[in-house]
């Protein structure tokens, strides 16, 4: 289920990534550009091995506070 996120092509997935406002909008636009169903977890997954291998990418708030 998670491996959908790979597929997405980089360039698109840095697109949905930069252009929403939201951890959720992005994962939303990922999961449509997977065309099935991708964890919002594995969009982090794929963020942050990119942010790793130097690709920029913004910071996205949460849409809902963590849990304490």
């Amino acid at each position: 289920m998670g491996d959908r996120v790979w597929l997405v092509p980089l360039d698109q997935f840095v697109a949905a990534w930069n252009d929403a406002q939201t951890l959720d909008e992005a994962a939303a636009r990922v999961k449509e550009l997977a065309r099935g169903n991708v964890p919002r977890w594995a969009v982090m997954a794929r963020v942050l091995a990119l942010r790793k291998d130097g690709i920029a990418l913004k910071e996205l708030v949460r849409s809902a506070p963590l849990h304490t």
